[in-house]
């Protein structure tokens, strides 16, 4: 069954010589796509913009704008655009929804390219990836060349880029904030795959983080460090680009790297220094001390060393004022205690023979690593 002029998408037309002969030139395909991402690009804007309650767009949105060539017919180069509606997912008023929204932003973009024909003046309403997105319409084209677009049945609802317009277009660029690499640190706590984003929880507040379309590398990472109950997940430190750094939550595009940074028992282990910084003389009673700042940070240099020891180590405070270490390895149950005035009590208890191994020496780091790792007192 073939497809009416009023089922078409959209009016789409290369004008040149180069488009005179049958088909169209292989390397100006391209331009297809350039307009499928600027009517995308403005139609995400025209979502969020229509529901401000909402940062993030609905599962599926970019998915379901799968536009298809059905022809191209001869003359000048004239691809014929369908809107397919993917089979399954989507429910009848979402697609309702979207595709009068797809519309909707095919016919913003047109009306916004007729207008810089018309004022010479380049358009500040969009966001900056819609702005991007638009510049890049016609940037193939020879300067003789042009591309007319917009409505599939009404002349007058088209916009021709031509070389004038492109020319506006390239301004854009000057309009549009240098994007800054920055990095933040925090924890992922959803995964988009529909996106390809995810949304990292930092000090400040919550990100959303897009990645490259191409980087799967990096989805498969932001998926191994998902936390999935929105807690429990390494810190990782992700790299990227944003047009705002001043936000109190940054968003991120162009994710070029995810690395951990704190690995989930470093984390438990750092959890429990902070309540013990937060103990107060007489914690335990009218004579007992809390840990000094100085006791807590000797322990807390040491927490990434032994967040790789292998065993589970508990640190809980004394009512002497020092930190405990303790932990077990086979039949052995081992202590340290770091102690006021610079001060380290070693301790192993075997179990199974009664053997106690007892030092009371001046605090040494590099001795008290040893210890945690081969348990040697010497």
């Amino acid at each position: 069954m073939g497809v009416s002029e009023e089922d078409y998408f959209a009016f789409f037309s290369l004008t040149g010589d180069r488009f005179d002969a049958p088909g169209m030139p292989a390397d100006t395909a391209r331009e297809v796509g350039n307009f499928r991402e600027a009517v995308l690009k403005v139609a995400r804007d025209l979502w969020l913009e229509s529901n401000p309650d909402r940062r993030r767009l609905p599962n599926g949105f970019n998915e379901a704008f799968d536009l298809r060539l059905t022809a191209v017919m001869s003359g000048s180069a004239r691809p014929r655009m369908v809107l397919n509606r993917p089979s399954g997912r989507i429910s009848d008023q979402d697609w309702d929804e979207w595709s009068g929204i797809y519309s909707r932003a095919r016919d913003v973009l047109t009306e916004s390219l007729q207008e810089i024909a018309r004022t010479r003046q380049t358009p500040i309403n969009f966001s900056a990836d819609s702005m991007r997105a638009i510049r890049r319409v016609g940037s193939s084209l020879q300067d003789s060349e042009a591309i007319i677009l917009g409505d599939p049945k009404q002349d007058s609802r088209r916009a021709t880029v031509d070389l004038a317009v492109r020319e506006i277009l390239e301004e854009i660029e000057e309009l549009v904030p240098t994007p800054q690499q920055v990095q933040l640190e925090g924890v992922i706590v959803e995964y988009d795959g529909s996106t390809m984003s995810f949304r990292l929880r930092t000090a400040s507040g919550v990100s959303t983080c897009r990645l490259d379309q191409t980087r799967h590398d990096l989805a498969v990472a932001a998926k191994e460090f998902l936390a999935t109950d929105g807690i429990t997940a390494p810190d990782v430190q992700v790299e990227g680009e944003t047009s705002d750094p001043t936000q109190k939550s940054i968003q991120l595009f162009n994710v070029t790297g995810i690395t951990a940074v704190r690995s989930l028992e470093e984390k438990t282990l750092l959890l429990q220094i902070q309540k013990i910084r937060e103990l107060t003389d007489t914690w335990l009673g009218p004579d007992s001390q809390a840990p000094s700042d100085e006791v807590a940070s000797k322990v807390e240099h040491l927490i990434p060393r032994l967040a790789t020891l292998g065993v589970d180590v508990a640190i809980v405070p004394n009512s002497e004022g020092a930190i405990v270490l303790e932990w077990r390895r086979g039949d052995v149950e081992m202590s340290a205690a770091v102690e006021p005035d610079d001060q380290l009590f070693l301790c192993a208890d075997n179990t199974v023979t009664d053997e106690l191994q007892e030092k009371q020496v001046e605090f040494n780091e590099a001795a008290l690593v040893r210890f945690l790792e081969s348990g040697s007192m010497n």
